[in-house]
């Protein structure tokens, strides 16, 4: 029995293309995209803080079951270095051009993702309880995700040189011209 040769049906750099929904304004910047991987990054540091170092503190408060609690707590860790693999995926994606759109398209799917199984299961219990600083924690997340999409459609338009890193691009003088 022959096999054909196995041809993938699209590149990476069409499906890249295909992501960042280029529009017909092909030359334009978003100059809030800085903004938004500094709001990435700031959230990011901060959730891998609380998980690295307040372990223990952030397993009282979804956990009320000690058992549970000794349990869930290397899950806890281990996410926390997870997160910080996918952001240094992000920025060095960002930085170096190499397929941005792709790269912030699976940071968006595992963000929804993870959000789903974490309603599941680490939040289950909090939600039970109609604890409000559980539900900002989910807006918060879904805001996340509302970021990474627009960065996945956008990639395109990421600014380039000095500018890719400059947060306040939107607020230069240059700018509002």
């Amino acid at each position: 029995m022959n096999q054909l040769p196995r041809k993938s049906l699209v590149t990476a750099n069409e499906l890249e293309a295909l992501l960042a929904k280029p529009l017909h304004l092909v030359g334009s910047v978003d100059n809030y995209f800085p903004m938004r991987l500094a709001i990435l990054v700031f959230f990011s540091a901060i959730w891998f803080i609380r998980l690295t170092v307040f372990t223990h503190q952030v397993a009282e408060g979804l956990f009320s079951d000690p058992a549970v609690r000794e349990y869930m707590l290397p899950a806890l860790y281990f996410r926390a270095w997870i997160l910080f693999l996918f952001m240094a995926a992000g920025l060095w994606s960002y930085k170096n051009g190499k397929y941005p759109a792709i790269i912030f398209g699976l940071l968006f799917v595992l963000s929804l993702f993870n959000l789903v199984f974490d309603t599941s299961l680490f939040y289950a219990e909090k939600l039970a309880d109609q604890d409000p600083k559980i539900t900002l924690v989910l807006i918060v997340r879904i805001f996340i995700s509302y970021i990474l999409f627009l960065s996945m459609r956008r990639a395109h338009m990421i600014p380039k040189g000095r500018d890719k890193w400059h947060i306040w691009l939107p607020l230069t003088r240059s700018q509002r011209t």
